[in-house]
Formats: C-alpha cells, sequence, structure tokens
C-alpha cells in the first residue's frame, strides 16, 4: 500500500467509526456528541475505535526526527510509513455560532509560536526530513442545513489545496473526501475526514 492508498483508507477508516464514537462520547462542557471534543481527544478516541481493525497500525505523537516536535498521527504499513498532521475544522461553536479564529486555525500562512495552522503544518512535514513527506488529515464539521455553500468539505480541500500552491514551493492534492452522518450533536451534525498528501 503505497502513500496516496494509505491516506485514502484512513480517512475511510476514520470516518466509519464516528458515528459509533459520536454514540459515546458525553462531555461535561458541551451538548453531547464526539464533535464539540478537542482535536487531540478526537483523534485519540477515533483511533482507539479503529485499534486492530486495520492492515495498518496508528501511532499518535511520534518525535520528528529533529526531536524537537511530535507528529500527530504516524501510519505504519507493510509497505511504508507515512506522518500525518491532523487538524479540527471545525467553523462553528457547540451554539452554532460561526467560531472567528476557526478559519485562521486552517488557512493562515503565519506561524505563531503557540499554534501551528494547517498550512504551517504543511510546510513542517514538507520540510522535516521523514522519508515519505506524508499527509494531513482534517475532521470536518457542519450542521445538515448549513448556510455557507462554499464551505463544504469538498471545497475546503480544494482551497487547501490551492492555497499551499499559493504559498509554497510544493503541493498538495487531496486523497479522499469520506463523509459521515447522523451524529447526535444539533450543530456538529455530520461532516467527513479530509485527507491530502503532500506531494
Amino acid at each position: 500500500m503505497d502513500t496516496s492508498d494509505l491516506l485514502t483508507n484512513l480517512a475511510n477508516d476514520f470516518a466509519s467509526v464516528v458515528p459509533a464514537v459520536d454514540a459515546e462520547a458525553e462531555h461535561d462542557r458541551w451538548q453531547a456528541g464526539v464533535g464539540p471534543f478537542e482535536e487531540e481527544r478526537q483523534v485519540e478516541m477515533l483511533r482507539d475505535a479503529l485499534e486492530g481493525n486495520t492492515s495498518y497500525s496508528i501511532k499518535t505523537e511520534e518525535p520528528y526526527i529533529d526531536g524537537g516536535q511530535r507528529v500527530d498521527l504516524f501510519i505504519d504499513s507493510e509497505e511504508t510509513e507515512i506522518p500525518v498532521e491532523a487538524k479540527l475544522l471545525r467553523f462553528r461553536y457547540d451554539n452554532g455560532n460561526i467560531d472567528p479564529n476557526s478559519f485562521a486555525k486552517v488557512f493562515s500562512p503565519f506561524p505563531e509560536r503557540t499554534t501551528s495552522t494547517l498550512l504551517t503544518d504543511a510546510q513542517k512535514l514538507y520540510e522535516a526530513g521523514f522519508e515519505e513527506h506524508g499527509g494531513l488529515l482534517g475532521l470536518y464539521y457542519e450542521p445538515e442545513d448549513e448556510s455557507y455553500e462554499r464551505m463544504s468539505p469538498e471545497a475546503v480541500a480544494e482551497k487547501f489545496a490551492l492555497d499551499v500552491d499559493y504559498w509554497y514551493d510544493f503541493e498538495v492534492e487531496t486523497r479522499n473526501v469520506a463523509h459521515f452522518d447522523g451524529l447526535r450533536h444539533p450543530v456538529h451534525q455530520q461532516g467527513a475526514i479530509i485527507t491530502w498528501e503532500i506531494v
């Protein structure tokens, strides 16, 4: 299984377990469902739900080659190993209002000392020196009646690829937009797992 296939399968596999994880997810501060949880916790819950049911293994928080930072996911198959950075693509709060900071957390090219964006994660992975450049994974949520049609998971996937091409001297290609629906939360009702490959 090459990098493209791994990233395609990873999206399908994560998306397949979101409804089951959602059915059990209870938050002490937000409404029930997986959508309101923090990115790191969501990744852990989805990985745990998949454990032992894939042809590859998923490690979390593996060190970069320079040892300075950690990559969110490290996917290990018989044929290859790839680093994957994950980001929450959740543009609305628990109450349905637009989160004014969420767009920048995905599309800002400006590196901050304390946080990274999906764009800066792409650059970081590209420059990290792994044998395979790897990929990126987005956890996208929306209400069933999302009024911003240009913020569909397909549109976000396309815009992100265009932005990488605009800001950097490398490209990413969308590998999969794997949909899920039927979630309990009244705002984060459906969505998709999006994967991109750094090429």
